[in-house]
């Protein structure tokens, strides 16, 4: 076991290893952009964008002609999203704001790391200047465990109360996304389309509620959301899901049978309501995206829609919950989440349900034969 300083795609980063699985976390944004299991070293589930990589301090004009964004030009993996999730006022943006906040764009800081005889565990901050928040990670793992569990603590370093929302979103991409085979469960009960038109190659209905998995095609047909389906050669759609708020405990799982590999989170309901599901079948033809990308993303949220925090603050409540949080004047918040990456057998078909216990997590699998 280990934690040690690395490269990912040439940008600076710590690794840290249980001897089952590593996690690679980067310094410019605090991306989890590597995930690995011991026997599929070859597999990251997280999405790595087809475009080059560039630490968010070495963002220049050339850079934003070749990526776009100070942070598509950084983006990997399994982000966070604090202060607001998803674009921000037209105010903001002329003030030089971006998409999805700060966290996703600055450097980020090694505070403590340990490595034991049980496991290891790595702690690692950023400060957000705008949001006026400090966002602390924990992440630590047990020998020869396949989970990792990430405790994540905001701090109000202001005088006042602050709104916020607060996503992490996480992204999944080839080879462990296959279109026609990948597939995604959760939680889930309700359900409801964007409120708006999402991209010009949407397959849903605009802001039409449903029930999980099934979605309200734009032309009346039923839509399975489980898998992206191959007969779709580009599509781009969001949809939100409420997590069962019957349960303690949401999660959210992709499963590849065909390399026998899944991956899950699992979180507090109450912390993150919502899981927003979004896919992006080689439909974007913008620079940096020019039509290379398929990705999924899982993002649990306490907000449903990304659409930034004065559209969370002025919707107020959606499906029964409210849309954003209110952050105490110095105040803080803390959230939990494990993350599960192991083999399955190649006969599962997904998943039906994932409990949390005093002893660990335990997985019930669809389709395995008796």
């Amino acid at each position: 076991m280990k934690i040690s300083r690395a490269r990912f795609r040439n940008r600076a980063a710590w690794t840290l290893d249980n001897d089952t699985l590593s996690l690679t976390v980067l310094a410019g944004g605090g991306h989890l952009a590597g995930l690995a299991l011991r026997g599929y070293e070859q597999v990251n589930p997280f999405w790595s964008p087809p475009w080059p990589a560039h630490e968010p301090w070495a963002f220049s004009p050339a850079v934003a002609r070749q990526c776009g964004t100070r942070l598509l030009a950084g983006i990997a993996g399994h982000n966070v999203c604090l202060g607001w999730f998803g674009d921000p006022s037209p105010e903001e943006t002329r003030a030089g704001m971006g998409c999805h906040g700060e966290a996703p764009i600055v450097r980020w800081k090694l505070v403590r790391q340990q490595v034991t005889g049980t496991g290891v565990t790595l702690v690692c901050a950023c400060e957000l200047p705008v949001a006026q928040m400090r966002l602390t990670r924990t992440i630590a793992a047990r020998r020869d465990e396949c989970a990792i569990r990430v405790h994540e603590e905001v701090q109000n370093l202001s005088r006042r109360d602050l709104p916020y929302t607060h996503c992490q979103h996480v992204t999944i991409g080839p080879p462990f996304l296959e279109k026609g085979v990948t597939t995604i469960d959760m939680s889930a009960t309700q359900g409801h389309t964007f409120p708006e038109v999402f991209s010009p190659a949407q397959r849903l209905k605009m802001d039409a509620p449903f029930t999980w998995p099934m979605g309200p095609g734009a032309h009346g047909e039923d839509v399975d959301l489980r898998r992206i389906d191959r007969r779709y050669r580009h599509s781009s759609d969001f949809t939100t899901q409420l997590m069962d708020p019957r349960r303690e405990h949401a999660w959210v799982s992709a499963l590849n049978p065909r390399l026998g590999l899944l991956l899950a989170y699992v979180w507090r309901r109450a912390d993150y309501p919502w899981l927003g599901n979004w896919e992006e079948n080689h439909a974007r033809h913008t620079v940096p995206w020019a039509g290379r990308t398929l990705a999924r993303g899982l993002e649990f949220a306490n907000t449903p829609f990304p659409q930034g925090l004065q559209n969370a603050v002025n919707r107020g409540r959606f499906q029964g919950q409210p849309t954003f949080r209110w952050l105490p004047a110095r105040g803080k918040v803390a959230t939990d989440y494990t993350i599960l990456l192991m083999p399955v057998p190649k006969d599962a078909t997904g998943v039906v349900d994932i409990q949390s216990a005093p002893g660990g997590l335990t997985v019930d699998l669809r389709g395995q034969r008796p």
